[in-house]
């Protein structure tokens, strides 16, 4: 037996479509149900606490204030000094890069050097760059089989020729 998830409202998935009363209502009630969570599951935090060492945070932090002091601005002298770095890499990099564009688009291809690495004619190549819609056939191995221009527009010779030279090679002739 299949069971599927039940389909929810848009309101479950988007609170942006519940009005906003509504909206206010659900996050004060939310926030009355967290409160009361911490508040029952005070002595369960408290044991907790116990047994990772909060009283230590009493002894190291709050009895010996001037300790604390002192980390404090050890740790800000180390941050300062990270900062102060990170500055220092940024404006070396800003120095060295600034208005030396070192990135350049290759060199356009030209139509020939396409239709060779294809392996399509010269003219199917231009009739893909001349036309608007056209519809490329390949084969299993994902070489170029067809070139086909829109359906309204007239076949070109070259499509033509290719589409037999194709048909020639699938049927072994």
């Amino acid at each position: 037996m299949k069971h599927s998830r039940p389909r929810l409202p848009d309101v479950i998935e988007r609170n942006d479509l519940e009005a906003t009363g509504k909206r206010r209502v659900g996050q004060v009630v939310s926030l009355i149900g967290w409160a009361i969570w911490i508040y029952l599951f005070t002595p369960l935090i408290a044991l907790i606490g116990w047994v990772l060492g909060v009283e230590l945070f009493q002894r190291y932090i709050l009895d010996d204030p001037m300790g604390t002091l002192k980390a404090v601005q050890v740790y800000a002298l180390v941050i300062a000094a990270a900062g102060i770095i990170f500055m220092g890499w940024a404006g070396y990099n800003w120095l060295r890069f600034n208005n030396r564009e070192r990135r350049h688009a290759p060199p356009p291809i030209g139509t020939r050097e396409l239709a060779r690495h294809f392996g399509i004619t010269p003219q199917e190549a231009e009739n893909i760059e001349r036309e608007r819609i056209v519809t490329v056939h390949f084969n299993e191995d994902a070489e170029i089989i067809e070139v086909a221009p829109h359906p309204g527009a007239a076949p070109t010779a070259a499509t033509t020729d290719r589409t037999a030279r194709v048909a020639g090679v699938r049927s072994g002739s």
